[in-house]
């Protein structure tokens, strides 16, 4: 019983030996999406704007650029890009047709478009859907990057892939997609006597 007692007042003790002392509280602040007494968002409420601070982006010395005006050259945006499904049933029923081993491309002209456009069609026996994305994505770049200037202006591409597809590593199926797009390519160029 003795125990017992001693840990009782043990926690008395405890309980007595703190104090209650104040502590400094830090100064209230203003939430930094709210405006302050001047009008501007969390800012200092002087007049002048702190000078910018961190590197220069590279490649935005165009103006119209940076104001998004204009596409760099290598880009691939909505505009590049095939979305409707007619636009895709017309192109595998009236455009050239070009087959690879692992690839089938399709080429004709939809309309009055300036620019080449790509659509890309990778179905579930390619793979899982990490191996079908990785496959559109590899199609997606080798278009922006290469072949894309290789194509008449105005033409619109469908890309299939075809069995063994997801398998291939990226200097394969560059080299396929370059070789498809070159054979179109010579179909489509206007001819010269």
């Amino acid at each position: 019983m003795t125990g017992s007692r001693r840990a009782a007042s043990g926690l008395k003790l405890a309980a007595t030996d703190e104090k209650n002392l104040s502590t400094a509280q830090s100064p209230t602040q203003t939430h930094p999406r709210i405006p302050g007494p001047d009008g501007i968002a969390g800012g200092p409420g002087s007049d002048q704007t702190p000078p910018r601070q961190g590197a220069r982006t590279v490649g935005r010395d165009d103006p119209a650029e940076a104001a998004g005006l204009s596409r760099p050259r290598e880009s691939y945006s909505g505009a590049d890009r095939l979305h409707q499904r007619r636009e895709f049933l017309t192109l595998q029923k009236n455009g050239a047709r070009y087959q690879t081993a692992h690839f089938v491309m399709y080429a004709g002209r939809l309309g009055e478009h300036e620019g080449s456009r790509l659509g890309v069609t990778v179905s579930r026996r390619i793979g899982g859907a990490v191996v079908r994305n990785r496959t559109k994505r590899r199609v997606r770049e080798y278009y922006r990057r290469t072949f894309k200037w290789m194509l008449p202006e105005g033409l619109a591409l469908v890309v299939i892939a075809r069995g063994g597809a997801g398998e291939l590593d990226s200097s394969a199926v560059r080299e396929e997609l370059i070789h498809a797009a070159g054979r179109l390519a010579v179909r489509f160029e206007p001819r010269t006597r």
